[in-house]
């Protein structure tokens, strides 16, 4: 194997998948994916932050906020975690 092609490799496996798997992470909780690829594609630890980070908004088919105490659930939680409410 060249050793052009092992470079490659590298950077695909250690900053273009955490890059874009920041981006989806970040696409589903209702966050800016580009900014998001950026942010994990240059630094690839943040992706854990990614992770962990709360949703910004309502997101179909994936959160969703409860109307008493406006956390929010995943979208397939029929009750509220924290409050008990029926989710809507």
């Amino acid at each position: 194997m060249p050793a052009n092609m092992m470079q490659w490799g590298v950077v695909a496996v250690f900053f273009l998948l955490p890059g874009t798997i920041g981006a989806w992470i970040a696409h589903t909780k209702g966050r800016n994916p580009f900014l998001y690829f950026l942010m994990n594609f240059l630094f690839p630890p943040t992706v854990m932050v990614t992770i962990f980070q709360r949703p910004l908004r309502p997101v179909e088919g994936h959160y969703r906020q409860c109307p008493k105490c406006r956390e929010f659930s995943k979208w397939s939680e029929i009750s509220c975690r924290f409050c008990q409410t029926p989710l809507t």
